[in-house]
C-alpha cells in the first residue's frame, strides 16, 4: 500500500507475527508492525551485495510523510553507492567521548593473563573509575581530540602530585584508547591511527616508581611478635587481629585473603577452606582468579586450633559475635607505636617471601607459595609444585622466623588469648 498517515492509521497486528509492508511508491521504504502493534519506518536496499535495513522512526515520533522524505534521502544516498548505516556507525565513532571509551573498556572482558575472558573485576573497575577522575576535564571530548601533548602535559602534572598515579591513569587512558582502536569493522578506516598515550613511551617519560621493599629486619622479627601478642588489648576484634597478623606472617597471605574485602567481593577466609585433618588451607578466587591451597605448618596448626575454641562458626579470623576485623591499621599503629617499626600487611608479605629466599627456597616453590603468575617463564610451565610439595618449605619459613636463635625462647602462638 501506499504509506500515508490514515493508510499506516488502519494497520492492525498480528498476533506472534511481526508485519513488513512496503510503499508502492518508493522502492524500499516500508514499514515494520510488531506483534504488540509498534509501528517503525524503515528503508531498506541493496548495496553492493549487501542488503542495508535503515530505521527511520517510530510512526508515534515521525509522520509518513516526514518518513518518506527520510526514505527517499537515503534512497539517494544507496544510488550513489553510500551505505548509510557504515556511515551511521563511522559518524558514531567519530564522536565517541573518552568517558565512552572508558565505559566500553570497563564492560570489556579481560584480555589476558588468568582470567581471559572474563569480566573484570569490581576492584579493576574501581581503578579505572579512579583514574577517570583524572580526565574529568576530557571526558566529554571525542577521544580523536585527545593528542599525544594533552597527554603529555597531564602526566607531567598529574606526576608532581604521585608518580605512581599518574603512570597508572596513563595505563587505564592507553587501555581504553586501545579498545577504541581494536573495536573497528574490516576496512573502516580507524577512529586513531595511533594511541596519544605512545607519546610518553617515544619521550621515556613515564615516571620512575620504585617497588616497595620494606620488610621486618630479621633481627627485629621477635620484638614485632611480641608486640603483636601483648601491646592489642583493648581495640576492637584484638584476638582476631592478632591472629591475622601472624597468620598473614607465617602465610604469606593477602589481607582480603584472610580478612576479605567488601568493595571486591571477597568473602573473609572460612573454617569451611581449613583442614586441621590434613593441615591445609585454600584462598578462593585469589587476585589473579585462582585457587590457592597451602599446607600448614606445626606452628599454624597450633594457632588456628586455639582460634577455633574462641572464634566464629564461619569465619576463621571472626569473634563469637561473628565480626571480623574491617582492616589491621588499628593494630598496626599500635605495634608501631610499641617498636617503631612501620610495617604494612603487605610488608608481612614481603617478609614471608624474603624469608623463603633467605633460606633457599627455590624460585619455583617461591612462586607457588605465593600464588605468583609465571608470566612469560616457559620452564615455569613444566615445573609441577603440589601442595605436599610444599609442605617442607612451609615448616622451614615458620621454624626460621621462630626461631628460638632469634626470638631467644621459643614462640607460642597460642599465648595471650582470652
Amino acid at each position: 500500500m501506499k504509506l500515508t498517515k490514515t493508510s499506516v492509521a488502519k494497520i492492525e497486528p498480528q498476533a506472534g507475527k511481526q508485519l513488513l509492508i512496503w510503499d508502492t511508491d518508493l522502492r524500499g521504504f516500508g514499514i515494520r508492525v510488531s506483534p504488540g502493534g509498534a509501528k517503525t519506518y524503515i528503508m531498506q536496499r541493496r548495496i553492493g551485495r549487501t542488503t542495508r535495513r535503515v530505521t527511520i522512526g517510530r510512526a508515534d515520533d515521525i509522520s509518513a510523510e516526514a518518513a518518506r522524505r527520510r526514505a527517499l534521502s537515503l534512497a539517494a544516498q544507496f544510488s550513489e553507492g553510500i551505505d548509510p548505516v557504515a556511515e551511521e556507525r563511522k559518524l558514531r565513532a567519530r564522536t565517541r567521548t573518552l568517558k565512552e571509551a572508558f565505559e566500553e573498556y570497563k564492560r570489556a572482558p579481560k584480555k589476558k593473563g588468568t582470567g581471559k575472558g572474563a569480566p573484570k573485576k569490581a576492584g579493576t573497575l574501581r581503578d579505572i573509575d579512579k583514574a577517570m577522575l583524572r580526565f574529568s576535564d576530557w571526558l566529554n571530548k571525542p577521544v580523536s581530540e585527545i593528542t599525544g601533548r594533552m597527554v603529555k602535559d597531564r602526566h607531567a602534572k598529574l606526576a608532581e602530585a604521585s608518580a605512581a598515579q599518574a603512570n597508572l591513569a596513563m595505563r587505564y587512558l592507553r587501555a581504553a584508547l586501545n579498545h577504541v582502536i581494536a573495536d573497528c569493522d574490516d576496512g573502516d578506516e580507524p577512529v586513531l591511527k595511533s594511541n596519544p598515550v605512545d607519546r610518553l613511551n617515544r619521550l621515556n617519560q613515564w615516571a620512575e616508581v620504585k617497588r616497595a621493599d620494606r620488610y621486618l629486619p630479621e633481627d627485629r622479627v621477635a620484638e614485632w611478635i611480641g608486640a603483636v601478642q601483648t601491646s592489642l588489648a583493648g581495640i576492637r576484634c584484638d584476638n582476631e587481629s592478632r591472629d591475622a597478623l601472624l597468620f598473614i606472617l607465617l602465610t604469606g597471605a593477602r589481607i582480603g585473603e584472610v580478612l576479605g574485602n567488601a568493595k571486591d567481593g571477597y568473602m573473609p577466609l572460612r573454617w569451611a577452606d581449613v583442614d586441621l585433618k590434613k593441615n591445609v588451607v585454600t584462598f578462593r578466587q585469589t587476585k589473579n582468579g585462582t585457587d590457592h591451597e597451602l599446607p600448614l605448618s606445626s606452628q599454624l596448626v597450633e594457632l588456628l586450633t586455639e582460634r577455633k575454641k574462641i572464634a566464629d562458626k564461619e569465619f576463621v579470623f571472626g569473634n563469637r559475635q561473628g565480626d571480623v576485623p574491617a582492616d589491621l591499621r588499628n593494630a598496626l599503629r599500635r605495634i608501631e607505636a610499641e617498636t617503631g617499626l612501620h610495617i604494612t600487611a603487605h610488608d608481612l608479605r614481603r617478609t614471608f617471601a624474603t624469608t623463603a629466599s633467605r633460606i633457599d627456597i627455590s624460585a619455583y616453590k617461591l612462586k607457588r607459595l605465593t600464588n605468583h603468575t609465571s608470566g612469560g617463564d616457559v620452564t615455569a610451565g613444566y615445573v609441577q609444585v603440589t601442595t605436599d610439595d610444599l609442605r617442607d618449605a612451609m615448616q622451614r619459613i615458620s621454624d626460621y622466623l621462630l626461631s628460638p636463635a632469634r626470638t631467644g625462647d621459643v614462640v607460642h602462638l597460642s599465648e595471650a588469648r582470652a
